[in-house]
């Protein structure tokens, strides 16, 4: 379910942006204010949810992972770690906690 959520929502950004782009060329070409349509709005907004969603899912899969042995630790850790290099791709980058917590799934991997 979240993944199909996540699917849209990249859609979704993407096609934001992509649109965005030509009506900023536009825009600028016609001398017509455009810097309003910068990342400073709605799609910025939707990136850094983004990344709250991501640090509280990781955060989940390391308390789902300390609290019990599960069985499937790697599959777990796997899905984890995809679903925050998705959200990484789509904010276009981590910030400093998300950072962290990311380090933290890291260290239980190894461990």
């Amino acid at each position: 379910m979240i993944k199909r959520q996540i699917c849209r929502l990249e859609r979704s950004v993407n096609n934001t942006e992509r649109t965005r782009e030509g009506t900023i060329k536009r825009y600028r070409d016609l001398q017509i204010p455009w810097q309003w349509l910068l990342d400073t709005g709605l799609v910025g907004q939707i990136k850094l949810s983004s990344l709250t969603l991501a640090r509280e899912y990781m955060r989940r899969v390391i308390k789902e992972l300390a609290e019990s042995e599960y069985s499937g630790e790697k599959n777990l850790l796997l899905q984890g770690a995809r679903f925050a290099y998705r959200i990484h791709q789509l904010a276009g980058g981590f910030d400093a906690e998300t950072i962290q917590v990311f380090q933290d799934l890291k260290e239980i991997a190894k461990g």
